[in-house]
């Protein structure tokens, strides 16, 4: 999983001379990542068991917010990693960008934690409902599961009216400070109502999970093929044809993009096989190619330079 995330990320910084937090969603997804793999390795005999397991998740929310809700504590503990999480441009607080990206989201990770943990509990829920309790007719008309899943839905309606009324609509700062505890909101209303029934789960939009499958890849690109100069420009391939520019940039961004995702695939699949000697030795092969590769790089600047 690492490596899905960092593999092309590292690439394209060495290539175009960028910062790591100029794509910033790679360093958020592999801290995110990271803190996830801890839990869920430290004591791991306790995760079998719902007490102890329990007891873990509050350990891991008082910590997140302690890091991030108590002013100046993310700063203070982030900044060895400044040479990795800053950017160049803004040296007087070059940790900055991270701090508010990471800040932003501080709560999502723990939220999808709590989701991912209590699944199975939900899907026995969603069977027993659309099991032999809804054969049971409520008011002999209509099943009592069927009922429970229309006061679900009335709840999740009123929630989600809530979010839209009092948080969507804020002032852009004011909206910031209040994102980190409601941005999950929409998205669980959405994936608990989408699963409700059985016709809209097994119904999907194949273009997005096409594009699902690709999204770190679409990201890094859009930087490149969309836009350049670090997404303050669009690039024109098709000057004063607006449409046409755009087809065919679209054409190029989603086709590069698939060819990255299958080539980080095979370079995962040839670094890190299940055979540990021979890992080390393409691991070997791979450094040596890299090293190599940067030393001519560098020659070449110096000589043009010169």
């Amino acid at each position: 999983m690492l490596f899905r995330l960092d593999f092309l990320v590292v690439v394209i910084c060495l290539t175009v001379s960028n910062d790591y937090m100029v794509y910033y969603i790679c360093a958020m997804h592999t801290y995110w990542f990271l803190t996830v793999y801890a839990l869920m390795g430290v004591m791991r005999s306790w995760n079998e068991d719902r007490v102890r397991m329990t007891v873990k998740l509050v350990v891991y929310a008082v910590v997140n917010a302690v890091m991030f809700d108590v002013p100046s504590v993310a700063g203070v503990l982030f900044r060895p990693l400044s040479f990795l999480l800053g950017l160049a441009d803004n040296p007087v607080d070059n940790l900055h960008e991270w701090l508010f990206r990471v800040g932003l989201d501080h709560w999502v990770c723990f939220v999808g934690m709590l989701c991912a943990y209590n699944y199975p509990h939900w899907e026995a829920f969603i069977q027993f409902l659309e099991g032999d309790f809804n054969s049971r007719r409520c008011c002999g008309v209509i099943g009592c599961g069927d009922v429970a899943k229309l006061a679900v839905l009335a709840v999740l309606s009123g929630i989600f009216g809530a979010w839209c009324v009092l948080v969507l609509p804020l002032e852009k700062y004011r909206y910031n400070r209040v994102h980190p505890y409601t941005s999950w909101i929409p998205i669980t209303v959405y994936v608990i109502v989408r699963n409700l029934w059985p016709a809209l789960r097994v119904r999907y939009v194949h273009l997005f999970a096409w594009l699902g499958k690709i999204t770190l890849e679409t990201y890094l690109s859009q930087l490149h093929i969309y836009l350049q100069s670090n997404a303050k420009h669009l690039i024109m391939y098709i000057a004063g044809y607006p449409f046409m520019n755009f087809s065919l940039a679209t054409t190029v961004y989603l086709t590069a993009s698939y060819q990255l995702f299958h080539v980080t695939g095979e370079f995962s699949a040839f670094l890190l096989p299940t055979d540990r000697k021979l890992m080390l030795r393409n691991i070997g092969m791979f450094v040596v190619l890299l090293v190599g590769s940067l030393a001519i790089s560098v020659s070449l600047r110096q000589s043009q330079v010169a």
